[in-house]
């Protein structure tokens, strides 16, 4: 769910400063992702193991599950550390990306409903 700003009791020239601040602050990583990272716990399939009969679970195992498309989900097992520290940073630098990006979205939707000209018109 998206922050809401509250960006109606500031003037049209702090909005303006602040959107262009916030243009120049932003950086797309290399690494972004837009996925999830989940833990998970499981039974195996041995009948007598202590997992399938109340007993602890195995686990944990890290997956990434990114959503494509309705009813298509992309998920593989995280086996290395390497592999969970690089998805938990890409999961963090979109969501960084995106924080931005709506906040400046927000600032133009201000700004256009109090018709002031955008950039690029």
């Amino acid at each position: 769910m998206a922050r809401i700003y509250h960006l109606s009791r500031k003037s049209s020239l702090a909005l303006r400063q602040r959107r262009d601040h916030l243009f120049k602050q932003i950086e797309v990583f290399p690494d972004l992702l837009r996925a999830s990272y989940v833990e998970r716990f499981s039974a195996c399939g041995k009948r007598q193991c202590q997992c399938r009969h109340g007993g602890a679970k195995h686990g944990p195992f890290y997956y990434l599950a990114q959503s494509l498309a309705v009813g298509r989900v992309n998920k593989f097992l995280l086996k290395t550390d390497a592999q969970k520290q690089s998805a938990r940073r890409g999961i963090e630098h979109y969501r960084q990306l995106q924080e931005q990006l709506e906040e400046l979205s927000q600032i133009n939707t201000e700004l256009l409903r109090r018709a002031d000209i955008l950039p690029g018109e």
